[in-house]
């Protein structure tokens, strides 16, 4: 697209812990292929969770977690609702009802290279009809850069960062 090249992969991990991990381990082999310079999409049903809030309850497979963990850090992911609601611990893609008690978890995401996060306008957890999962959105323009005249874009949370302001003062 305009020169860049995106690569979309679509999860729909296992229901049952040892073959989630398997799983894990031949998309992390799959996404090894990929060259790195490239941007990366990965979106789906992932059957897991990285953080406590996205679930009422413990994550049932540490083991999965923990290899969805190491992808989404080794090839340098953003999972993009989290970057766009930061403060919203509420808002849940599944949702089960038994024996009078709901369960609810946040296992549809979608991440993005954090190369190309500055490119996703919006992000949505929305009903879907005839499932028990809502969807996940996302809004962008993937286009490759234009060289030419560009301004210098600067994080201010990371005057927050002291290891950041400390290492600043010294260089």
């Amino acid at each position: 697209m305009e020169g860049l090249v995106v690569n979309f992969v679509n999860i729909y991990a296992p229901t049952t812990s040892p073959k989630r991990q398997q799983f894990y381990q031949r998309v992390s082999d799959f996404l090894g292929t990929l060259d790195s310079h490239e941007c990366l999409v990965l979106g789906g049903n992932f059957n897991t969770i990285l953080e406590e809030w996205d679930r009422s309850g413990a994550e049932l497979s540490p083991a999965a977690a923990n290899i969805l963990r190491e992808i989404v850090e080794y090839h340098f992911l953003v999972d993009v609702w989290c970057d766009h609601h930061p403060d919203d611990t509420s808002t849940f893609t599944f949702v089960r009802v038994e024996a009078h008690r709901s369960h609810h978890s946040r296992l549809d995401r979608i991440y993005l290279s954090r190369f190309h996060l500055s490119q996703a306008h919006s992000s949505n957890i929305r009903p879907a009809p005839f499932s028990d999962h809502h969807l996940a959105t996302l809004t962008a323009s993937l286009r490759a850069e234009r060289l030419g005249p560009a301004y210098w874009h600067f994080n201010n949370s990371l005057l927050e960062d002291e290891g950041f302001v400390t290492s600043f003062w010294e260089f």
